[in-house]
């Protein structure tokens, strides 16, 4: 038995045979894939620095998100918050948007996608959807705002 380390380049004369048949990305994807590759992750695990859907932080999923459509974001939530246009209010925001979220010292420690109709996909306890408003995330389940909203982001 040959153990292969994931994202090791396999010779030629492999006797695995393997042959990829699932697709692929080249190049930038349009916006609007973007929340078809967020939902990919839903109900996905949280887990702190995780990147894959066997657990996943919030800023791990927007990279991820963003990375299958071809655009790279910075890794943490406050470094992702330096990329992009801000946007004034939540009404100019469009669907593939980030959202960033901030504690109570003022420090952006969240991050989510904006998806239409005012809600937000976002890793906490798992990928899940919820309403965002002016002032953060809602949480339907604990009837409580989660997270306090600081500012919106165009990126794409």
């Amino acid at each position: 038995m040959l153990p292969i380390v994931l994202g090791s380049c396999i010779p030629k004369n492999c006797p695995l045979n393997h042959k990829f048949d699932g697709s692929f990305t080249l190049g930038k994807q349009d916006k609007d894939q973007l929340l078809n590759k967020a939902l990919l992750y839903l109900n996905a695990p949280y887990l702190w620095g995780g990147k894959t859907a066997f657990g996943i932080d919030g800023p791990g999923f927007t990279q991820m998100a963003y990375k299958t459509n071809g655009y790279r974001l910075l890794r943490g939530a406050q470094q992702q918050s330096t990329q992009g246009e801000a946007l004034s209010f939540i009404e100019e925001s469009e669907p593939g948007d980030l959202a960033f979220f901030d504690n109570n010292e003022g420090v952006i420690d969240h991050v989510g996608i904006i998806m239409e109709n005012n809600y937000v996909i976002h890793s906490f306890g798992k990928v899940r959807i919820d309403r965002i408003d002016h002032t953060g995330i809602f949480n339907n389940e604990t009837n409580t705002y989660t997270h306090k909203l600081r500012v919106i982001k165009k990126i794409i």
